[in-house]
Parts: C-alpha cells; structure tokens; sequence
C-alpha cells in the first residue's frame, strides 16, 4: 500500500459522517473530502457514513465504512453474502443494479444504453474458482484474502452442492498438493467437471478423484492441471483422472464439448439472449460471409451458421480450434470453417466477408489488428466485450478509421457484480 506523504491523509484515519455521491464503474461508492475523492465499497449514493482509510493513492485514497447513519432505500438487508471482491452490488435492490449500470454505459457510449435485464439474480455461475488452503476451500474478500466458503451465492446449486465432499478429500490427500478447483456445471447434461491444479503429478490425486466420484454422481470429469502456475489457466499440461475430458452443453439447438480451458459464458440464461442480441444487430442474408475472430470452442459461429451462406472462424489458441472442430463436426455444420491463426498477423481470411463479429478478452483488440479489418472490405463489425472500457476504446479507433457506432445494448451477464456485458454494431462510412 503506498503513502503519499504530500496527503494531509493518513492510514487509518477515521472521516467522519461524509455522503456518497455516485457510484464508480468498478462497483465502489464515491465521496469527496478536501478535494479529493475517496472510494468504498458497500455505499449507496445519498448514504451517510464514516470510512476509514486504508490505502492513500496519488489522485485518490481508499476507505472502508465503519458505520453508516442513515441508508438507501434501495439497500437489501440480510442477504446471504460471502463479502467475495467481485460481488459488488449484492446488497442493492435488482432495478438499483440496473440503473447503475444504464447511467454508466449510457455516458460511456454517449447515448441512451438499455440494460438487457435477468430474471435469475442467484445461483447463475456455471464455473467457479475455489482455493485450497488452511483445510478449507476458499473464495476471495474484498482484499484478495483467502475466505473460508461453504456455498458460493452466485454460484449453480449443483457446484455448492459438491464442495463438502470435495473439501473433504482434499483434507484426506493432503499430499495430493492441490492449490485450487476450478468447477464446471453443464445444465444440459446435469454433469459436473472438476479442475484441480497442482504443481506435480502424484498417486494421491486418484484418490481425490475416487473420493468424490464415490460420493456424488453428477461429476462425469475430472482434470488434473499441472505445472509452476498456480492459475490454471497458464498450464498447459494436463491429464485426465476420471471421466472424460469434456462435458457437453447445448444452446440454440446446437450441441457443443465443453473442455477444461474452453471460453464459455458462465450465465446460460443471459446467454441466450447476448446471442438472440447478435442474431438481431447483424441482420444476416442467406448470402452473407462472416468471420468469428477469437471463436473459441466456436459457440458464436456455430449458431450464426444457420443464418448466413458462410462462417469463418478465427484463433490463436491451439485447444480451442480442435475442440470447435469438433463442435462442428458434432452438429454436422458444412458451411463453418476454423482456422488456427495470430490475429495480429495479416487478415487475408478476410477476403470476401462483410460481417466480422469480435468477442475478444478483456483487454480489447490490438490496434493492429483494428487497422487490419479497417484496410479489408468489411462493411459490419459487431464487438462483443466483458469490458466495455476497453470496447469503447477500441471504438473511438474504429471511428477514426472509418467505422461508424450503429447501435449498443449491455446485457446483464453479472448479477450482484459491477461487471457489464456490451454489444456495439459498427458499419462503414460511406
């Protein structure tokens, strides 16, 4: 934590009774005192309240609350909680949430943005993280400190569900060296997958595996990842313990293999309606070619496919065009080709499309590669981003060269968090 001593501020020191006056895009209340703002988690604007500082920054300071005066309206009292970092707006009413987030995307895209809205505000997530530590299976607070968690409230009932037994064989196979489990929940198939991350092979993780297979029914995979990272994401070497090294999942009538490392969206309600939000801005024609750039395990393309004449799928990742091969082959799709390929490199694949649709991570797209659909002949791009700062960023750059913003919608993929799915439709200037 830094201190700027310049700051008449000090670490812990106590404000007394100041108002929140907004609410900032990354989910924390905003206060002014002495010109500077200070942020907070757990405020509602009009609160009163008392913060105490914890961390003194250049331009702002960070506070917690230590107690609050009077309280909005719109707080819920008493909702079962686990104070986990991401889960921001668990203590505000839904249509709070929704007017938050329409406020804020409104002014990011300087335009009326409508919220595409849930119906299920609990229990969505079809993966979650835990962490293994002290005997317990952990989530993370607001501080990044391991929390001890029995259920997860955004979290699936059939992942809570597993977690005791779980817990309980990691803590019999102490040995097996597990930092972390990563769950997934397949709906369609009523199945579970377990990741587990070590940084060694061993016996004692069959065991695990036998333990909680024995004990519940819907797991039907079990992974091991391993390596030096303690994020499993950036292993790439993995074996299969029990099961198969996929669950499957259905959406729109397809059929899709779901693997341990696939990108694939963690709200199946809210999905749908992202993709019917695609479908609905591109319009498509029976002759229409469109490119998928960074398709993953090919979701995006496979259900577009039945609405154009041609979908080309586009990336980098060596797992995820083998498992969206498959996924085509598995729905018996002729007209979806996929390509292993660095968007960054020259985009000659673009040769004849006149639709891209982008679903990049959150970090955005690279200039090059923005450059790169400018100089083709593509007529239409519609963004999809989990982080729409880093969408409209990349806007402005599609604007620059050429592009124009058609139309937005945010989708409320989210619930209780701060985070915003956005579409935009870009097309060309003529």
């Amino acid at each position: 934590m830094g201190n700027n001593h310049s700051t008449p501020f000090s670490l812990g020191q106590i404000i007394k009774r100041i108002e929140c006056i907004d609410i900032s895009n990354l989910g924390y209340g905003v206060f002014k005192h002495q010109g500077i703002t200070i942020f907070a988690q757990n405020a509602l604007v009009g609160e009163e309240v008392d913060l105490k500082i914890y961390d003194i920054k250049k331009k702002f300071l960070l506070a917690t609350i230590t107690k609050y005066y009077n309280k909005s309206e719109s707080r819920l009292e008493n909702v079962p909680k686990n104070n986990l970092n991401a889960n921001r707006y668990i203590n505000y009413a839904y249509q709070t949430q929704v007017e938050i987030k329409e406020k804020q995307m409104s002014k990011l895209f300087n335009q009326d943005v409508k919220l595409i809205q849930a119906y299920n505000l609990y229990n969505y997530r079809n993966k979650s993280e835990f962490f293994y530590a002290n005997n317990k299976l952990n989530m993370l607070d607001e501080f990044n400190n391991y929390k001890a968690i029995k259920s997860c409230i955004l979290s699936n009932d059939k992942i809570n569900q597993v977690l005791p037994y779980i817990e309980e064989a990691l803590n019999n196979n102490q040995k097996a060296k597990i930092s972390s489990v990563i769950i997934r929940y397949s709906k369609y198939q009523d199945a579970l997958m377990l990741i587990f991350v070590s940084d060694r092979i061993n016996k004692y993780q069959t065991k695990i595996a036998q333990e909680i297979v024995g004990a519940n029914d819907k797991v039907k995979s079990v992974i091991l990842n391993y390596g030096p990272s303690k994020n499993y994401l950036f292993n790439n070497d993995e074996i299969v313990i029990y099961g198969d090294d996929y669950i499957m999942d259905s959406m729109f009538n397809k059929e899709f293999k779901i693997t341990s490392k696939s990108f694939y969206q963690i709200n199946e309600e809210q999905t749908k309606k992202l993709y019917q939000t695609i479908i609905d801005f591109g319009e498509f024609k029976d002759n229409d070619n469109i490119a998928d750039l960074y398709c993953g395990v090919g979701t995006i393309g496979i259900i577009l496919s039945d609405y154009v004449k041609s979908v080309v799928g586009v990336e980098v990742v060596a797992d995820a065009v083998r498992a969206a091969k498959d996924n085509i082959e598995l729905n018996d799709i002729s007209n979806y080709q996929v390509f292993e390929h660095d968007l960054d490199q020259d985009l000659s694949i673009l040769e004849g499309i006149n639709t891209v649709v982008v679903d990049p991570p959150r970090n955005g797209l690279s200039k090059l590669l923005i450059e790169n659909i400018a100089k083709s002949q593509v007529k239409n791009v519609i963004y999809v981003s989990c982080n729409p700062y880093t969408q409209k960023r990349d806007l402005d750059i599609f604007t620059q060269l050429g592009f124009k913003l058609d139309k937005v919608s945010a989708v409320d993929m989210f619930i209780n968090t701060h985070h915003v799915e956005c579409v935009v439709l870009m097309s060309r200037n003529i």
